[in-house]
């Protein structure tokens, strides 16, 4: 049978190509050395020493440091720290505790010093602090300063050097700069002026690679770029003049006309007169093959409405993208938000069935590893579903493993078969409005489809208010509903025929994510919208946690009604094997890992590909890879990230499952339930918290006698531990002891293994000078005397 699917010319996210000094380059970006002591503020904020990661403390010990931080070498006053460290709701001695917070960063800066040489330091200076330290030991300083002499070197015609200073730059880029403080408003303010820094730095860079004709550099780099900035002018003119300078003038033009609809249809305005100079010169081919990029009309794009003299922002290297053929129909920007398309083939084999392929030997390195059968499965639910299977496609896993990644390989495939796709997020917490998930659906169709929605807007009128447009003001109202249960069902009717309808038209994907984060109001709505699908070509895919799932499914709650339904199909995603662990490794870092190191790196994180991401960056430099003892020291501690990923999981739990929990990590890595029983006394029930934390997947119990009973993963069970203070430890310690001496020999000896690990567990298990850990002491139930 013959391919549907034209096929699309593979774009290599990794070159290998090697620099004049020898350094690997990854995407364009040069592996540059690090100094001895660092303090890094791209992904979380860090200070490390020797590749050892600085105990800089809990979330506002860091988040002092990061105020201070951007700020750097300028007093910022006492009172202005406790305003924003406690918006506004400081604790009863603000003062005394930021000094005492001041005192532990003091502590953990001095740490990384040498011969009492200290590299940064807060010191008092009336009437605040302030941070001293050499701008050179902060990666976002270096990056600053590369993009700077970037942008000189293309204003001085010096393309070569200002391809590789911005090379460099955005090899520094490693994630979100404060990526875990932005809740606090000048980090936030900070993390975007460094994202506007990122978007300039990629797209001087992208100039300067044109003037030299590295045109398939540009189009690496900027699709993705395109695809999440659409009405970045300068981004759109490189990308096209890319294009067109590899032959594809036919996609140039395309892209053209998709970012002037965009910009029409979003903004009301028409491209800028460089952008459309672009344009004239790819019709007329008057484009030159090596056209330094410096005059209007030919590379250099202005973006209306930033100023190009300051800091813009610039994004670490993306994977390469594949750009639509040249015999596609036109595919409106605003209409694709997804990831840069890898190639896929639509396919009917000998039955008539469609699937989604990849081309043999077409894999992008570091975008999915291992989940080939997986995304073969989860395309076909989803065809099915398009084709009237009339069902719910279900992506479930522990957080980390990979089910998002899944999805979003999943909607580059549909992307390239020209096949909408729109996205919701669910978020639980205070102020979350209803139907938060399906608002970001319908805004996201309300743009794609705005003939559509006018329809249903004038079909439904004020039903829709919790979704539609306000008329009068542009913007979405989430409020004035109705609470009664009869307005609510008439609302969620409307919704759904509105879902409908517009499937109707032309078929829709819709991905729901974090499904068991998801408020009430939303999960009836799609109980009811489960009920009405009947053959209309419309895929719902919902991802969920199996933690958060199990617990709902204990309650029987929306989310287990969902995912319980005899017409629902789950696709179930478990860790990487070692193998695949070790291509994910070598996608990532670009390096030879030795065989033992693997072996470390996968045991430790399970093949999560998110622990496993974490421990690398722990590691700092991947060269030091190849250490084994630099890895065993990054592996001793439990990053930051996944640290405090686990404590929202295990915040979940009820109070009386998560006390027996803590008792439980303090008793090795097998232990019966008789002696848990035992620690904990009578007035615990401790039968139910286990078979509560057994079915959240939390504890296994072995299959044969003695049935011992350990931790699934050892991770949740180091951070239990490290909440249990040393007095409380101490007395679990020795309840377990007293506990063994009154039991008969025979089971004493049985038991001798599990014990000696109890014994072992607070040095194996702790978080990391201190036996205390990082939240502090944490009550223990009572246990017999």
């Amino acid at each position: 049978m013959s391919d549907l699917f034209k096929g699309v010319t593979l774009e290599r996210a990794i070159d290998r190509k090697a620099t004049a000094d020898g350094r690997p380059r990854v995407d364009g970006a040069v592996e540059t050395g690090v100094p001895a002591w660092e303090l890094r503020v791209f992904g979380s904020l860090t200070a490390l020493h020797a590749g050892r990661s600085l105990p800089l403390g809990p979330l506002r010990h860091r988040a002092l440091l990061g105020l201070l931080l951007v700020r750097m070498g300028n007093v910022v006053a006492a009172g202005q720290l406790v305003d924003e460290l406690w918006s506004g709701r400081p604790p009863r001695r603000p003062i005394a505790t930021l000094q005492t917070y001041v005192s532990h960063l003091r502590r953990a800066l001095a740490s990384g010093g040498e011969q009492g040489g200290v590299r940064a330091r807060v010191r008092h200076s009336s009437p605040g602090y302030v941070l001293e330290i050499d701008p050179e030991l902060v990666d976002v300083h270096r990056f600053e300063a590369l993009v700077d002499r970037g942008r000189q070197d293309l204003a001085e015609r010096r393309f070569h050097s200002a391809r590789d200073e911005l090379s460099r730059a955005l090899a520094l880029w490693r994630g979100d700069p404060y990526l875990e403080l932005t809740s606090y408003g000048p980090i936030a303010d900070e993390n975007e002026r460094l994202e506007q820094l990122r978007l300039t730095a990629v797209e001087t860079r992208a100039g300067a690679c044109l003037a030299i004709g590295e045109a398939d550099s540009v189009v690496t780099a900027l699709y993705p770029e395109v695809q999440r900035n659409p009405t970045r002018e300068r981004c759109v003119g490189h990308l096209m003049s890319g294009l067109y300078l590899l032959g594809r003038q036919a996609e140039s033009l395309r892209l053209y006309e998709q970012t002037r609809r965009h910009l029409a249809e979003e903004l009301g305005v028409d491209p800028g007169a460089e952008l459309q100079g672009v344009h004239a010169d790819i019709l007329h081919q008057r484009l030159p093959p090596a056209e330094p990029p410096v005059s209007g009309g030919t590379c250099v794009i202005a973006d209306r409405g930033t100023d190009l003299s300051g800091p813009g922002p610039e994004a670490a290297p993306r994977p390469a993208a594949a750009m639509p053929g040249p015999d596609d129909p036109p595919t409106a920007v605003s209409e694709r938000p997804f990831r840069p398309p890898q190639p896929a083939a639509r396919t009917r084999d000998t039955t008539g069935a469609r699937s989604l392929r990849l081309p043999r030997g077409a894999r992008t390195p570091g975008v999915l590893v291992g989940r080939d059968r997986e995304l073969a499965v989860l395309g076909d639910h989803v065809l099915d579903a398009l084709d009237g299977g009339s069902h719910l496609t279900a992506v479930l896993g522990e957080m980390g493993v990979g089910k998002t990644e899944l999805v979003e390989e999943l909607a580059v495939r549909l992307h390239e078969l020209l096949q909408e796709v729109v996205w919701g997020r669910c978020t639980s917490g205070e102020g979350v409005p209803a139907y938060w998930v399906w608002a970001q659906v319908f805004r996201q169709l309300a743009v794609s489809r705005p003939e559509a929605f006018r329809k249903a807007e004038a079909r439904f009128g004020s039903l829709l208010a919790p979704l539609m447009l306000d008329p009068e003001s542009g913007r979405r109202s989430l409020s004035g509903e109705d609470p009664s249960a009869r307005a609510r069902f008439l609302t969620q009717d409307a919704m759904c025929e509105t879902l409908l309808s517009l499937a109707a038209e032309d078929p829709l994907v819709v991905v729901l994510e974090d499904l068991d984060q998801a408020d009430d109001s939303s999960l009836e709505l799609l109980a009811l919208l489960r009920t009405r699908l009947h053959c209309e070509p419309l895929s719902v895919v919902v991802t969920a946690d199996d933690t958060g799932a199990a617990a709902d499914l204990m309650g029987g709650g929306a989310v287990a009604e969902a995912l319980g339904d005899s017409r629902t199909r789950s696709v179930r995603l478990t860790g990487l094997s070692r193998r695949e662990t070790g291509d994910l490794v070598s996608a990532q870092t670009l390096v030879e890992v030795p065989d033992e190191v693997l072996r470390l790196l996968h045991e430790r994180s399970r093949g999560n590909p998110y622990v496993l991401h974490q421990f690398i960056a722990g590691v700092g430099d991947p060269g030091l890879l190849s250490d084994r003892a630099v890895v065993e020291n990054a592996l001793a501690d439990i990053p930051v990230g996944v640290r405090q990923s686990l404590g929202r999981r295990l915040a979940a739990l009820p109070g009386p499952v998560l006390d027996v929990l803590r008792c439980c990590s303090a008793l090795g890595g097998a232990f019966e339930l008789a002696l848990v029983r035992e620690v904990l006394g009578s007035s615990t029930d401790v039968e139910a918290a286990i078979e509560a934390a057994t079915r959240r997947g939390l504890l296994r119990r072995a299959a044969q006698p003695p049935f011992l009973l350990s931790f699934r993963d050892e991770l949740v069970q180091e951070v239990l531990l490290g909440e249990l203070g040393g007095s409380d430890r101490a007395r679990l310690r020795e309840s377990v002891v007293r506990a063994l001496a009154q039991r008969p020999a025979a089971l004493h000896a049985e038991y001798e293994p599990s014990r000696e690990r109890a014994r072992r567990a607070p040095r194996r298990h702790s978080t990391g000078g201190d036996a205390k850990g990082a939240c502090g002491p944490t009550s223990v139930p009572p246990h017999p005397a």
